[in-house]
């Protein structure tokens, strides 16, 4: 059975975590991460004290359990009650639910969060050292050289923010060169709009890569091991120094227009 009611709510947590019901899985969003948990694995859903419980089902032992906190106590309650209504019994022996789980990555928000912040910080620490510098030229009876302080600074910052960019180091694109294991994902579909490849990574759990286009029947996929949502298709890896060209292009004209801004200011007392 897999029938979908109008009224069956999105639950959205706390630490950007969100859970809804598309009639045949539940799907769970915990940052830039998500779990697509078919109804054969889950055994039931307990909603208490605004706490959403999904129990997967086991073959023996504790059953994994995923959980949605500080959710309306209402819309857990009606999530509850709507997904267990749908679910379609558990089979005896009970399946492995954590083994059906199809697990895939979204695009790190996060990482381009760090980004922005770095961004931020070194801007405003660009704009302390210039409010610095025009005090100097001021001092020094030289303010005519504030306009070329500022003009360097605004070069220097634009540059920099590019730099900070397009750093390739904290990406996925850097570690897999070196550190991505191969595998053959193979084709499952189009579905909700994607075309879907599944891959097994070497703790035998299931992941899904999603290109833009349909890749054949199956295509080698190149993950992170320690993060196998992280993933790309080796033929479309990049070398190192390539990754490293867009950041030097913008980061060298902005240290060299810093150095003057600053070797500028420095010589004023010397002259």
């Amino acid at each position: 059975m897999s029938i979908t009611p109008p009224s069956v709510p999105v639950l959205r947590g706390r630490r950007n975590t969100s859970l809804q019901f598309d009639g045949s899985a539940l799907i769970l969003r915990r940052g830039a991460k998500e779990l697509e948990i078919p109804l054969a694995a889950v055994a039931r859903v307990r909603s208490a004290q605004r706490v959403v419980e999904v129990q997967l089902t086991a073959a023996r032992g504790k059953p994994p359990t995923h959980r949605v906190e500080q959710v309306s106590e209402a819309a857990g309650d009606a999530f509850a009650q709507a997904v267990n209504a749908a679910l379609p019994g558990v089979a005896e022996p009970a399946a492995d639910g954590a083994s059906l789980v199809i697990a895939r990555g979204l695009d790190d928000e996060g990482r381009k969060l760090r980004k922005r912040r770095r961004i931020r910080l070194g801007l405003l620490a660009l704009t302390v050292l210039l409010i610095a510098q025009t005090v100097v030229v001021s001092l020094a009876d030289e303010p005519e050289l504030s306009f070329l302080v500022w003009m360097g600074g605004f070069i220097t910052g634009t540059f920099g923010a590019f730099a900070v960019h397009w750093s390739p180091f904290d990406t996925p694109a850097w570690r897999l060169p070196r550190h991505g294991v191969s595998v053959m994902a193979r084709y499952q579909g189009y579905i909700d709009g994607m075309h879907i490849y599944d891959f097994t990574d070497l703790n035998g759990k299931q992941f899904a890569y999603t290109p833009n286009g349909y890749r054949g029947e199956q295509v080698e996929i190149v993950y992170d091991p320690s993060d196998p949502f992280n993933g790309t298709e080796r033929d479309l890896l990049l070398g190192r120094r390539t990754l490293l060209l867009p950041m030097i292009f913008c980061a060298v004209p902005a240290l060299l227009m810093f150095a003057l801004c600053l070797a500028m200011v420095i010589a004023i007392p010397l002259s």
